[in-house]
């Protein structure tokens, strides 16, 4: 797996869409989403905040959509 290179505040996003998940899903819905990171992020490795936002919409289960975004949104870096 090629290494990743997180942009702006995209590390901070993903550790903060890990913490808002109830406790027993923690440790699956990592793993799901670094693989889908990888993926999305390919050669160049580069993870950007929409990847994040997108892995979070894809990845977590609806019921707790809403939740993750309310806590990783105030982290994207205004443009």
């Amino acid at each position: 797996m090629t290494e990743l290179n997180w942009r702006d505040n995209s590390k901070e996003m993903f550790e903060k869409l890990i913490e808002s998940l109830p406790k027993s899903f923690k440790p699956m819905m990592e793993k799901k989403m670094m693989e889908s990171i990888g993926k999305k992020a390919s050669e160049s490795g580069e993870v950007t905040e929409d990847i994040i936002i997108e892995v979070a919409k894809e990845i977590t289960p609806k019921p707790f959509v809403p939740i993750v975004m309310t806590s990783i949104e105030p982290l994207m870096t205004k443009k």
